[in-house]
């Protein structure tokens, strides 16, 4: 195992973590050059566990984002989440994790000897109950108690993803109180800037998701009365103002790298990615009029038309494709399409000015590296917002019965999206949508939910608003859609009409490697709350 200073200074930090480079190889084990509460000043430890947290977050999107179809997946499922021992993917994310671990375990020690640090405390317990509840979803069953005690236990065993949802839940309820009783401020506080209010209101939105999330298996995380439950957390305080979204601010900075990632890999040096085709019909065809944040999500580089000229496209005529060219100049890629690499990455659409600090499309057709009306990157990583609670509330009150209206609710959602997109980084334009336009998207879509006949119908809707608002935070959809199977019409990939969706990622492969107690895991293996059938979704 490698040694290395578990210490930054904020800026060293910022150069490791934000230029992408890999976590040193974390092994779950004590480091001699770890802090402990004697050595740690716990305004930096802090201050790292945030720009951990961020990184993390960030690597679990870049997960999913072709697997829900926002990119295109241009392989199999197989291969972008591996099924086999020596090709689990998510090292990185597990060295972050387990380094991010230590470094709480060690603040809220000191916490408990030290009441100026209560604040400290209860933010750390929050980001890493995010954090936690992420692996869970995304992995399980994971180390927890075990972990970082190699002293005592050099191999340590999993915990289950329900019982880390009951601790989390838990420590949520610590971290509230202990934030509630703070007296002093963490100064370097990059989410909320120590605003008691946002972070309780967060807390309280965290808990909601949880709730929702494991609604189908609450007995697990010791929810007797889980309807209950989230009627009381509702009189709570909770996100429901884009000024109280939780999200991560990037900057313009390239050295360090500081940058959203869309920005890095569309404006930078050419799109290697595809935009979904799916994703892309749903915001130009599923509606009366293209969606109002088109322009805001998607940048088109060309006017060149790929079926006026040469098939710059090869699904150009293949009737096993569902989409291939949407017109108008929007260039993606099919679910599955495995024919790439043609040298069209100037031609293809990219990513806009939200949420990834790119381009308005004012229908320039410029290709994104040489764009210079762009916000540089300066983005965000929209982690928890208003638009999100809202739509967990609407799914709470169609499943479970608790309280509001899910048709208010799904409104609330979809002007919360619109509003926070469309006033997002100061554009100004003869192309900007109108009021009128929001309004008759959200009437379109109030039409449709007052003619469903069922609930589930009616969820369907819910969870397709909540699709097209989640964009740039695909851990939302990849949990709703394993959750509920919605939105129905999803795109299977189109090379394989019964495919073994993952419902799960596997461990870190050089973790299964080293630590004796772990086998590694299929990415046909079901989560705790996933309760759904196997062939449920594809």
């Amino acid at each position: 195992m490698q040694n290395i200073v578990r210490y930054f200074s904020i800026s060293t930090l910022a150069l490791l973590l934000l230029m992408g480079c890999e976590v040193t190889d974390f092994d779950l084990q004590d480091n001699p050059n770890y802090l402990t509460p004697d050595s740690a000043d716990p305004e930096y430890m802090l201050n790292e566990v945030q720009y951990l947290f961020q990184h993390y977050m960030k690597w679990m999107i870049i997960n999913t984002d072709d697997v829900m179809r926002y990119e295109a997946m241009t392989d199999t499922y197989g291969d972008v989440v591996p099924t086999s021992v020596m090709d689990g993917s998510t090292s990185n994310e597990w060295d972050t994790y387990y380094e991010a671990l230590n470094n709480v375990r060690t603040i809220t020690a000191l916490a408990e000897e030290d009441e100026t640090l209560l604040f400290h405390s209860g933010i750390a317990k929050l980001l890493m109950g995010y954090m936690t509840v992420t692996m869970v979803d995304y992995l399980g069953a994971v180390p927890y108690s075990q972990a970082v005690n190699n002293a005592e236990f050099p191999n340590p065993e999993l915990d289950g993803g329900a019982e880390l949802y009951q601790m989390v839940l838990g420590h949520i309820e610590e971290a509230k109180d202990e934030i509630e009783r703070a007296n002093f401020e963490f100064s370097t506080d990059l989410f909320y800037q120590s605003d008691k209010d946002k972070w309780m209101a967060f807390a309280n939105s965290l808990k909601l998701r949880m709730l929702v999330q494991a609604r189908l298996a609450s007995a697990d995380i010791g929810v007797s009365n889980i309807q209950g439950e989230i009627n009381a957390l509702l009189s709570e305080n909770l996100i429901d103002t884009n000024e109280e979204d939780f999200q991560w601010s990037y900057s313009t900075v390239q050295e360090p790298e500081s940058r959203h990632q869309y920005f890095q890999r569309a404006y930078v040096s050419g799109f290697d990615q595809y935009i979904g085709n799916y994703f892309m019909f749903l915001l130009k065809e599923s509606k009366s009029s293209p969606d109002p944040r088109i322009r805001y999500y998607l940048y088109r580089q060309s006017d060149e038309d790929p079926f006026s000229g040469p098939p710059y496209l090869p699904c150009q005529g293949d009737l096993d494709v569902d989409y291939c060219y949407i017109g108008d100049q929007y260039w993606g890629y099919d679910h599955g399409e495995s024919r790439v690499g043609r040298g069209d990455n100037l031609l293809r659409t990219v990513y806009g000015v939200y949420p990834g600090g790119g381009s308005f499309d004012e229908n320039q057709f410029v290709g994104a590296p040489s764009t210079t009306d762009n916000l540089g990157g300066a983005g965000i990583l929209p982690l928890l917002t208003s638009s999100y609670v809202s739509f967990l509330r609407a799914e709470a009150a169609l499943t479970l019965g608790t309280n509001g209206d899910p048709a208010s609710l799904l409104e609330a959602g979809i002007r919360s999206s619109m509003d926070k997109v469309m006033n997002f980084g100061g554009v100004s334009s003869d192309l900007e949508p109108t009021s009128a336009d929001v309004d008759a998207y959200v009437d379109e879509v109030l039409s449709d939910y007052a003619n469903a006949t069922t609930d589930e119908e009616r969820l369907d809707i819910v969870m397709k608003e909540y699709y097209l608002s989640a964009f740039g935070n695909s851990m939302e959809s990849y949990n709703f859609y394993r959750r509920t199977g919605y939105p129905s019409d999803i795109q299977v990939p189109i090379d394989d009409d019964d495919p073994v969706f993952p419902r799960s990622f596997p461990l870190s492969r050089l973790e299964v490697q080293r630590n004796l107690s772990l086998e590694q895991k299929n990415n046909y293996d079901k989560v705790f709350w996933d309760t759904n059938p196997d062939s449920f979704i594809k």
